[in-house]
């Protein structure tokens, strides 16, 4: 969390963590659910950090983004349809749509002001991605999306927070059965 200091502490776990030097803070809000907050960093950019954790950073969000899209859809083969729970930054999403195989892509996420928070403070993350005609934006939770899902698809990438708080639902049995039951053969 921030201090006093202009250094952000991430809080995610006890007994270890990180820091970053703030030089400006960009955004901050509170909610029941959450505590979003969006800063500048002298070395990664901006940075974006949800209820303690850091989430993603302009420098290096393509090391994630890259490995957690194209190893599953290179390892598919002939990806059409792809879902991704979560990823409002919009990250995960520019690199699905860089495979021309992909015809659909639904994206799941649980607060559209995320979506539009990202485009306004990391329109890098997307260049663009959410006005691609093969997106169909989906803002719901993603565990009611996946148990009332009736679609298959050949790819499902979960790009949700950590396993804490309202995300710690997208770690059960329960999400990971419903996913399979949307997978095609």
């Amino acid at each position: 969390m921030l201090n006093k200091t202009n250094l952000y502490y991430e809080t995610l776990h006890t007994a270890y963590g990180q820091y970053f030097e703030v030089e400006q803070v960009l955004f901050e809000q509170k909610t029941e659910q959450w505590h979003l907050s969006i800063f500048e960093n002298k070395h990664f950019g901006r940075v974006m950090a949800l209820n303690g954790a850091i989430q993603t950073t302009e420098k290096d969000e393509f090391v994630y983004h890259e490995m957690m899209t194209h190893v599953p859809i290179l390892a598919h083969g002939s990806a059409k349809k792809v879902l991704i729970i979560g990823g409002g930054d919009g990250g995960m999403l520019r690199q699905v749509l860089k495979h021309q195989s992909v015809e659909q892509v639904t994206m799941v996420e649980i607060d559209a002001s995320v979506v539009d928070m990202c485009k306004t403070y990391f329109p890098q993350h997307s260049q663009g991605a959410f006005e691609d005609p093969r997106v169909n934006l989906v803002i719901d939770d993603g565990m009611h999306f996946i148990e009332n899902c009736q679609q298959c698809f050949d790819v499902i990438i979960s790009d949700c927070t950590d396993p804490v708080g309202p995300g710690e639902v997208l770690f059960s049995s329960a999400f990971y059965e419903n996913c399979k039951r949307c997978l095609t053969d």
